[in-house]
């Protein structure tokens, strides 16, 4: 489709520079940048506010949560899509990962019905044009279930999967070192298992993560590599958790759990990416490392919205303010050129000749980002 458009008078953050400006746009991408004051009869004024490249995310559970509102609360598949994405485009995001869990994680039964409802509903809504953002998806695989390998064959095929990653949700490490958060928190009150169920579960899990975990980690990878699809190690606690990573290959730590682990990631030259909420709390809510000690400490590769699809433009922006001091090329990059970097996406993430019109309006209100609209190939979505 031919989307030729004029954004004039902007701000346009560029990988290295922000430029004031006009952005021309030609069959969905990006023809040029005319710098200076241009006004250009039935062009878009954007008032000098900010264009932005469209943000990428690489990780968000929210699907889930429009899918099944409430425990057994089962939602259509195609409705808890759109619903979704209406959402994501409003936070900014062109392009989002939807994170699926497949396999048995601490407790919640692996529902291949839910897992498949969620696939269906996606590409219903994509094929019915229903949907903003591009939507792709992140399969994460909990590696203690003797199952996940099963579980994964016959879905990592599907045309939407971009992305893998193992997690083991085992207490003791990793996410889960305090077993009574599991326990109390997700077992029983998330999951409403029995005090005495939750505790033979705990103990099975421990035993899984020993004897099924390092088998399951290995196909999963292998699997996905076999593809040529990303693959990210999940909630990374310790050197050894790294080291194994990087020599099964894996590109990507997501929540690494300590700094040491961040360390050590970033000197292997695999990707870290923390959330978005972490960062705009000044905290992580499960008591694990700040994604601001990691910034801090220029280790920090991308942010992802993880619970809150907002928290990604937030989080670009309280790296660029008073706290971190970073340049707003450098801030804007981790929600947009380094998760693209990341996840293979070559024609994305960028505000260049070329690259596919992908783009966000923002005005400033006061310290707090707004998003005034956004394009998606050029087209206008919100």
């Amino acid at each position: 489709m031919n989307h030729d458009l004029m954004l004039t008078n902007a701000r346009i953050v560029l990988e290295d520079r922000v430029v004031e400006g006009a952005l021309r746009i030609e069959d969905g991408r990006i023809a040029g940048i005319d710098e200076g004051r241009t006004m250009v009869r039935g062009g878009d004024d954007l008032e000098g506010d900010l264009l932005l490249p469209g943000l990428i995310d690489l990780h968000t559970d929210a699907l889930e949560s429009h899918l099944q509102p409430r425990r057994g609360v089962h939602w259509d598949g195609v409705a808890a899509a759109v619903a979704h994405d209406a959402v994501t485009v409003a936070a900014g995001i062109t392009t989002v990962f939807d994170a699926l869990c497949v396999g048995q994680v601490a407790g919640r039964a692996a529902h291949e019905e839910s897992l498949d409802g969620m696939l269906g509903g996606l590409m219903e809504a994509r094929s019915l044009g229903l949907l903003c953002a591009d939507h792709l998806v992140h399969l994460r695989c909990e590696v203690t279930d003797p199952e996940v390998a099963r579980l994964l064959e016959t879905r990592i095929a599907h045309p939407l999967v971009r992305l893998v990653s193992v997690m083991d949700h085992a207490p003791g490490h990793r996410q889960m070192k305090d077993a009574t958060m599991l326990r109390d928190t997700w077992m029983i009150g998330a999951n409403g298992m029995t005090p005495d169920e939750a505790d033979r579960e705990i103990d099975a899990l421990i035993e899984r993560s020993r004897s099924v975990a390092p088998a399951m980690r290995e196909k999963v990878v292998a699997m996905a590599h076999l593809r040529e699809i990303a693959v990210a190690s999940h909630d990374d606690e310790t050197v050894e958790h790294i080291e194994l990573a990087a020599d099964l290959g894996i590109d990507i730590a997501e929540f690494p759990t300590t700094a040491e682990a961040a360390r050590v990631a970033h000197t292997r030259g695999i990707a870290v990416l923390m959330g978005g909420p972490n960062l705009v709390r000044g905290g992580s809510h499960s008591g694990n490392v700040a994604a601001g000690e990691l910034a801090r400490a220029g280790v920090l590769d991308a942010l992802m919205s993880d619970y809150i699809m907002s928290s990604m433009l937030m989080g670009a922006f309280t790296l660029a303010g008073k706290q971190f001091g970073w340049d707003l090329p450098r801030a804007i990059a981790t929600v947009t050129a380094n998760p693209a970097r990341v996840a293979g996406l070559r024609d994305r993430g960028r505000i260049a000749a070329g690259q596919r019109a992908d783009l966000v309006h923002v005005r400033m209100a006061g310290e707090r980002p707004l998003v005034k609209g956004v394009w998606r190939a050029g087209a206008r979505v919100y």
